[in-house]
Order: C-alpha cells, then structure tokens, then sequence
C-alpha cells in the first residue's frame, strides 16, 4: 500500500483519534476496518452496522472489500478477513461479537458525451485525457463509499470544471442510482465521446422603450 493520500487522513484521521485505541461506537470498527493495513500491506474498504434483532444488538457485522487499485475493489481474500478479525477482536468490547462479512460491489458502466469548441477537436486526444483522469478520481476508493448513490450530475459538474469542456451529458444514466448498505457502486467501462460545437455571438438587439433583449 501507497503513503495514505490526503483526503485518507482527513477522513479517518480526526475519528482513529477519537476512538483512543479501542472498540466502542459503530464509526469505531468503521474507522479501524479502513485504516486497516495487513502484513503484506494490503487495505480495504469498510462499514459496519448491529442487526435489528433485539437480542442481537451486540453483534456487529463488519462488510469489507479488499482494495485492488486505486478505482477497484475485489472480494477479501480469507487471510485479510481473518486477520482483521483477530486484529478487531484485541480492541472490542468484552460483549461484543464481530462478523466479517463480504461487502457487495455493483458495476457501473458509462457513456459519456463531452462538448467543446469545434477548434478544440485537433486537442480531442488531450482533453479526452484529462476527462478520464476526472472521472477516475470520482470514482476513486477514497472517494466512493457503502451505501453512497451515484449522482450524475455531481459527476457532471466535476466535467465541466475542465476549461476546455462547454459541458457533457451521461448519456445512459438519467437518474441517480441508489444501492443497499452493504454495497458499493465501482466504475467497471467508459465509453467518452468528444464533439465539436459552434458557438455564436452574443447580439444585442434594441427594442422599443429602455428594455435590451439578448439573443444567441
């Protein structure tokens, strides 16, 4: 595993604090589960949640992923499992019972449309660049989490940060796509199309008394 990025630590960092090296609350396991770094230097992506039973309140079910890049996670092999388990176990309460339970992915498959300047198209390769490495980032382990839904348009605005992008349109998602809990959503393919626009001037045309109405 890689130094922990920035927005790592500004995560976890202020809650491992607050936990004083013990077990207690459900941001707790969370917390340790994802700053967890086995003897092979391997990290995951984790939640915890109690089940709803009454006499079952204090067993907690820790959902884990195994991080295998930057923007893919993989099943936990039973090594990382186990090991997390021995290493959460040291730190629990006495009352407590942790299950390591196998987090669910679900893949997400793109097709993204991506308007510029008809004189940008000789850069089409470049900005298709810098596109991807948005969208990467979106969809980055530190930056997705269990639970969270998939909004297009906050994937949308990131796009449209690039200077050299009029704007873009994902164009099989029209809606936000929501998961259970116990699931993640990871970006599986893009498909990124980059078109030319003509874009006219702005004129002005007087019309009658003070009021100036503006056409494209």
């Amino acid at each position: 595993q890689n130094a922990e990025t920035i927005e790592h630590a500004k995560q976890y960092g202020p809650l491992a604090f607050r936990r004083q090296d013990r077990l207690v609350t459900l941001e707790d396991f969370k917390t340790f589960a994802n700053r967890y770094i086995s003897d092979v230097g391997s990290v995951g992506k984790a939640t915890a949640v109690t089940r709803k039973a009454y006499s079952s309140a204090n067993i907690i079910d820790v959902y884990i992923l195994e991080k295998a890049n930057d923007i893919q996670l993989k099943r936990a092999t039973p090594v990382f499992k186990f090991n997390l388990l021995d290493a959460m176990n040291g730190k629990k309460m006495l009352t407590d019972e942790i299950v390591i339970v196998d987090g669910l992915i679900r893949t997400l498959d793109l097709v993204i449309t991506v308007r510029v300047d008809k004189e940008e198209l000789p850069r089409e390769a470049s900005i298709k660049i810098k596109v991807m490495d948005e969208i990467q980032h979106f969809f980055n382990v530190n930056n997705i989490d269990f639970g969270k839904a998939f909004i297009p348009e906050s994937l949308n605005r990131k796009i449209f940060e690039i200077d050299e992008v009029r704007w873009a349109t994902i164009d099989n998602v029209d809606s936000a796509i929501r998961v259970q809990f116990n699931e993640i959503i990871q970006l599986n393919n893009v498909s990124l199309n980059v078109v030319g626009v003509q874009w006219l001037p702005r004129i002005l045309i007087p019309v009658k008394g003070p009021m100036i109405r503006e056409i494209m």
